[in-house]
């Protein structure tokens, strides 16, 4: 039998609210109905009041947004000004007018809703309004600072109040921002403490492995993202989220663009159109047109890619989305200068001024291959405003985080940046590659022009090497940035005068820096791991190589004894046998090394392994030095031979 008094009501509130979250959408209706009947009979204003905010949640979420709209602006008649109801009616009308695409309206309520739970101090109010301004009204319109800044605070709050279930929320909608704006290695870190909330099969679970999915397709490792969507695609369906559902196959048009299927990426993004067509998701349906036109430019379909990107174009305009206006601009703008239209100079610059405008020339970073051509060829515009307006987006493109480098000079030389490994043939070209490497151990990476010339063409005529210098720093521009147009400035190589300078993103990666830095922190055992062969192996008869080779070498002898020593000391003697073994390999006369290789083969029995390696070295200093090993290694040789 139902219970009578005011407890009866909110509880039938929560019992509402918890069948609403597992997906009970019917049931808790009805709840928040039966609640909102007890209330009026009780008369009470602030029951009332509850009661309809409980009715509105549960129509929103069913997508009645007019009923929702409804029964919230009549919460608000039965709230006194400082009632927690009211900021909760105040939050409901907001998301009504975000999902209705009235961004100005929805910021307005999501301020009014912020505002006065900080003045009364409901704390979980303002946590959720703090998230859905950053969701639902900054992230569509582009406004990416802002928020990353209201989501801090939200994510801040449901920790504070020991709300785990709500904290990936924030930490979703940080990660993708960071994605879209370059930001990689914050958008993994944000990825990770994602997944540390996410309970196996849920929501979250869902946009985490479509996160990772996303950052893998534009990191090293593309090939893992297709798992990736295929797991967040299947939390998708399981709960039917409109969102996420569109999120992966967006996701799944993207991979096979990439992947080259081109009629596999008009599928996926059709059906992200489709579904976002059916659930009313105006600006995911946005995002799938624009993806459709791409696909379908790649497929040779150009009407069907105009149409697809003129349309959302005419859909985004009104929810004010600059960023994915920009996108779908640009795109066009570079589509009809493929097609050599008229029109392509005036989208080109409404494209160009919501990028500076909206500080979004991370875009161009991501479309490199259609954007710097593009770029180019707008700054020699005959019309002085076009060519002014390109060379301020130039100027922003500068400023743009390139994706860091990952480079190998221990026992190989290899540069992987961010998803492309840089070919072998493109360090072939002209020294490219020699002057490259050189740089890398000059001092902050940067060297006169006299001295990279007396380095690398040190028996040419200066006419001869200065026309050598030229070519080979026009092809490292060339290898590090193959889409940048001649006479384009390099965001790598800083020529400037008689210098030049090697200027790589701050998260790059060099295994010999690496190397060097566990040295100095006497992490022995990681540095003889990353330890992998000779600096250079390719430059071993150039000078300006010689003495950082050798000085590599000494430092990975050093580690060695001392894993070696360590091992020994600790009982390890396989251990200290290999790590005696890897220093004896780098300088076969290493007498330290032959002493703890014998003691650990000692310790295991084994004295005719002991006495090989002492012989070893014995033949080797007589044959190639005239000399014999120190007194106390003899003498320990002859304690084991006795």
């Amino acid at each position: 039998m139902p219970q009578t008094g005011p407890a009866s009501v909110f509880s039938l509130i929560e019992e509402s609210f918890d069948l609403e979250q597992e997906g009970r959408i019917g049931s808790a209706l009805q709840r928040a109905r039966r609640a909102l009947r007890q209330a009026r009979i009780s008369d009470r204003p602030d029951q009332i009041a509850a009661a309809l905010v409980c009715v509105a949640h549960v129509h929103f979420r069913q997508g009645h947004y007019d009923s929702a709209q409804m029964f919230a602006t009549e919460s608000l008649d039965h709230s006194p000004a400082d009632a927690e109801a009211r900021a909760d009616a105040l939050q409901i009308l907001g998301l009504c007018a975000a999902e209705t695409n009235s961004p100005d309206v929805a910021e307005e309520y999501f301020h009014q809703t912020i505002d006065l739970s900080r003045q009364i101090g409901y704390r979980r109010a303002l946590r959720s309004a703090l998230h859905n301004l950053s969701a639902m009204v900054y992230v569509p319109r582009g406004q990416f600072e802002l928020a990353l800044a209201a989501d801090e605070e939200s994510l801040r709050l449901a920790l504070e109040l020991d709300m785990p279930e709500v904290a990936w929320f924030p930490l979703a909608t940080m990660g993708w921002v960071c994605w879209v704006t370059g930001q990689r290695e914050r958008a993994l870190a944000l990825a990770e403490e994602l997944h540390g909330f996410a309970v196996s099969g849920s929501l979250a679970e869902g946009f985490y492995y479509c996160l990772r999915a996303d950052l893998a397709l534009d990191g090293e490792t593309p090939d893992s993202a297709l798992p990736l969507y295929a797991r967040a695609r299947a939390v998708a369906e399981s709960t039917g989220d409109p969102g996420l559902n569109v999120l992966v196959r967006l996701g799944l048009s993207r991979y096979q663009r990439a992947a080259g299927n081109v009629s596999a990426a008009c599928h996926w993004a059709n059906d992200a159109l489709t579904f976002a067509t059916r659930v009313g998701y105006q600006h995911l349906r946005g995002w799938a047109l624009i993806d459709r036109g791409h696909a379908a430019w790649e497929a040779g379909d150009l009407a069907r890619a105009e149409s697809d990107l003129v349309a959302a174009i005419d859909l985004l305009a009104p929810m004010q989305a600059s960023y994915d206006l920009a996108r779908a601009n640009f795109l066009l703008a570079a589509l009809l200068h493929h097609q050599q239209s008229p029109e392509a100079d005036s989208v080109w610059v409404e494209a160009v001024t919501l990028i500076v405008s909206g500080g979004y020339a991370f875009l161009l970073e991501r479309e490199q291959s259609l954007a710097f051509p593009l770029l180019a060829e707008y700054l020699n515009s005959e019309q002085a405003d076009v060519a002014a307006l390109s060379n301020r987006l130039l100027d922003r493109l500068m400023n743009v985080s390139r994706p860091a480098l990952r480079i190998y000079t221990l026992g190989r030389f290899y540069v992987q940046q961010g998803q492309r490994a840089i070919p072998d043939k493109a360090w072939r070209q002209r020294k490219a590659g020699e002057l490259f490497r050189f740089l890398l151990l000059s001092y902050n990476r940067t060297a006169l022009r006299d001295q990279i010339i007396h380095a690398l063409w040190p028996e040419k005529s200066p006419r001869s090497a200065q026309s050598l210098f030229h070519q080979a720093t026009s092809c490292l521009r060339r290898a590090l940035e193959p889409d940048l147009p001649d006479k384009f400035p390099s965001r790598y190589l800083c020529v400037d005068g008689g210098q030049v300078a090697l200027c790589l993103p701050k998260d790059s990666w060099i295994d010999f820096e690496v190397f060097e830095t566990h040295i100095a922190g006497q992490d022995w055992q990681a540095a003889l791991e990353c330890y992998r062969g000779k600096l250079y192996p390719g430059d071993l008869y150039a000078d300006w190589a010689a003495a950082p080779r050798e000085r590599l070498k000494h430092s990975a002898i050093r580690a060695a004894l001392a894993v070696a020593k360590d091992a020994l000391e600790a009982g390890r003697y396989d251990q200290a046998l290999n790590a005696s073994r890897r220093a004896l390999a780098l300088e076969p006369w290493q007498e330290e090394a032959v002493l703890l290789g014998m003691k650990a083969c000692v310790a295991q029995n084994d004295r005719a392994g002991a006495i090989r390696l002492y012989q070893t070295l014995d033949r080797m200093l007589g044959e190639e030095l005239g000399i014999a090993p120190q007194e106390d290694l003899q003498g320990y040789y002859r304690s084991v031979a006795a």
